[in-house]
């Protein structure tokens, strides 16, 4: 079965994230094995570690906004992602390796801030004034 075709049986197992985040773990797994100073498995820790690395870089200030979107609000659901690909047998795991292993590796809220307000950086870079809706309506 082609990779495009279990990512599809797993969203018809589990539709808790899109598509787009089950794609963003496995360049985030390469992103983390390039960067890892030994050669070898990558445990929950480095892995959520390496998203954090892998996610900023790529996205910027729109990581925080693109982590909701996809429902991502913790490195737990970082591990969820991950072992629903172990499952598909998209991803391998050791013995050892556990759920637990992502479980608050980091705050998200310190990691990647506020989500970016996009709007408002384009209104303030054309000059626009936005007015307050009038409570009496």
């Amino acid at each position: 079965m082609n990779p495009q075709a279990k990512f599809y049986e797993i969203l018809d197992q589990n539709s808790r994230f899109p598509l787009a985040a089950y794609a963003a773990i496995h360049t985030g797994l390469d992103y983390t094995m390039k960067r890892k100073a030994v050669v070898g498995h990558v445990d929950g820790q480095e892995l959520a570690v390496g998203m954090a690395g892998y996610l900023k870089e790529e996205y910027g200030p729109f990581a925080s906004l693109l982590l909701n979107g996809w429902g991502i609000h913790s490195t737990l659901d970082f591990g969820r992602l991950v072992f629903d690909l172990v499952e598909s047998g998209m991803m391998r795991k050791q013995e050892t390796d556990s759920l637990e292993d992502f479980s608050d590796v980091y705050d998200f809220e310190t990691v990647f801030g506020q989500p970016f307000d996009w709007l408002s950086a384009i209104r303030d870079d054309l000059g626009l004034i936005v007015s307050k809706p009038d409570p009496s309506l």
